[in-house]
């Protein structure tokens, strides 16, 4: 499941990245005013709608992901001795703060990139507004990506074997 929601990560940032290069060929020919504007910005659109959706699921889902792993893990550990589950729950802990925020701020990033595409489509706001977004949208995945794979081998390593994960943590910390 893992390597799942980082391959669906990994795809919507490819998805922002080509659907950005689209929508410089999009402002090139709006600025030329080419005829051939019209279908570049509904291929624009029919690139970024698919990407941020799915960026909205693989972010929502690895939000999820944790909670759902969570729960096992917990349930599974609570006849370990308190030490143990000190730091299991600690590191359970760890792992929700560092996904957490990068996946949420990742998923509002894509709404808001779409949003302003839209507002800048009506000449609502300037195009520089859905260049930034789209910009920041790419840094987020491209950390969301980073951090989540770092997470998700951790979170492998506790759940394959919490008492070996909480033996090996515990003598690191002290």
């Amino acid at each position: 499941m893992a390597i799942a929601l980082l391959l669906t990560t990994g795809l919507a940032l490819l998805g922002f990245v080509v659907t950005s290069i689209g929508g410089f060929s999009v402002a090139s020919s709006l600025a030329a005013r080419l005829p051939a504007a019209g279908a570049l910005v509904r291929h624009h659109f029919l690139l970024a709608l698919p990407t941020m959706l799915l960026s909205l699921f693989a972010q929502t889902m690895v939000i999820f992901y944790f909670i759902g792993t969570g729960r096992l893990i917990k349930d599974e550990v609570a006849a370990y001795p308190e030490a143990d589950r000190v730091v299991i729950l600690r590191a359970l802990r760890r792992f929700k703060a560092r996904t957490s925020p990068v996946a949420t701020f990742s998923l509002l990033s894509a709404i808001v990139v779409f949003v302003l595409g839209g507002a800048v489509h009506t000449r609502v706001l300037p195009s520089w507004t859905h260049l930034a977004a789209s910009v920041a949208a790419i840094t987020l995945h491209a950390g969301a990506l980073i951090v989540e794979a770092q997470v998700f081998a951790e979170n492998n390593r506790l759940m394959d074997s919490p008492r070996d994960y909480a033996r090996g943590e515990g003598a690191r910390s002290k």
